[in-house]
């Protein structure tokens, strides 16, 4: 699943998001989430995007941040595919 932190009233922020998550084949549920930036960096913990959180199968996660967060959190999504 994933969840953009873009404004949804903003003009053509509905169609960016889509075109970012067509342009990766993002076969999943992709949410909008409409909340202040406020709720989400102190719901989520983070200062803003982009951040992946990878959950196991007993709810357990691990965050990932930065420039390019998505080779460590591929490496966690092995990890956790291959515990029992």
């Amino acid at each position: 699943m994933s969840v953009s932190l873009d404004d949804p009233k903003e003009s053509g922020a509905q169609a960016a998001v889509l075109k970012f998550l067509t342009e990766r084949r993002a076969a999943f549920t992709n949410l909008i989430l409409d909340e202040s930036q406020e709720f989400w960096q102190k719901k989520f913990e983070m200062d803003g995007p982009p951040c992946v959180y990878v959950f196991n199968r007993e709810g357990k996660w691990k965050r990932f941040q930065g420039d390019d967060p998505y080779p460590e959190a591929e490496k966690a999504v092995v990890e956790f595919l291959g515990q029992r």
